[in-house]
């Protein structure tokens, strides 16, 4: 499974888009879909996993406007 640091070479444009999606998180599933990312790259940082099915979501929730 890819990590962060495969999909976002620049670690900043994934703490962006975490932010992002946390204020435009709509529903409480988004909300709780955020959290644990983040709380996963807080332990892990940019080592993370992040499947290319929870990169979809998180764009998603981060680009809803």
């Amino acid at each position: 499974m890819p990590q962060v640091s495969d999909q976002y070479p620049e670690i900043t444009e994934f703490e962006s888009l975490l932010e992002d999606a946390r204020m435009n998180a709509a529903t409480d599933w988004d909300e709780q879909f955020v959290a644990d990312l983040q709380a996963k790259f807080s332990q892990y940082g940019d080592r993370a996993f992040l499947s290319d099915s929870q990169r979809a979501q998180l764009e998603r929730i981060a680009n809803d406007e």
